[in-house]
């Protein structure tokens, strides 16, 4: 059996290659919108890829944690008198590296932003198309960012997968 299966790395596999997927659609649309919804299903993804390896940690170590976060694999790591790598350099990543980056875009994507004061419009048949969103996107990174995201964490992801070894 592969290490990759062994670990249920396919979930993981899975949302990095959706967001790859995400970030493909987004360079392929014209319309505002459903760039900004593939740009958002991309933030998503990636996000999802750091949960779903959290998974695969908590299963490789064998710890009790059906939601894991980055505090709760190192508590039980310490309870066990271990320290997981891992988890060290996804703290320091998540602290000021592009996984904060990623989360701040996450955070972003699940808050609707502060409404401006609404401005009258004329009376045509323009008000009959919903209008998504009116203020600029510019928290949503753009495509060369989420590809670059994408690229580290598969890389990092991939480092990790190589060093973990019985033990």
């Amino acid at each position: 059996m592969s290490r990759v299966a062994r670990f249920h790395a396919d979930r993981t596999n899975q949302k990095l290659y959706f967001a790859r997927l995400s970030c493909q659609q987004a360079e392929q649309m014209d319309h505002i919108q459903q760039v900004q919804a593939h740009r958002e299903a991309a933030v998503f993804h990636l996000q999802g890829a750091v949960l779903a390896f959290l998974q695969e940690l908590v299963r490789y170590y064998r710890l009790n944690d059906t939601v894991p976060t980055l505090k709760s694999i190192e508590t039980l790591m310490a309870e066990k008198g271990q320290i997981s790598p891992e988890i060290s350099i996804l703290q320091q990543l998540a602290k000021d590296g592009f996984i904060a980056e990623l989360k701040r875009a996450y955070r972003m994507c699940q808050y609707a932003p502060e409404p401006s004061t609404p401005e009258p419009e004329d009376e045509t048949s323009s008000n009959l198309i919903i209008k998504v969103t009116q203020t600029s996107q510019a928290w949503l990174p753009d495509v060369k960012i989420l590809r670059e995201w994408h690229r580290d964490l598969t890389q990092l992801i991939d480092g990790f997968r190589n060093e973990m070894v019985e033990f």
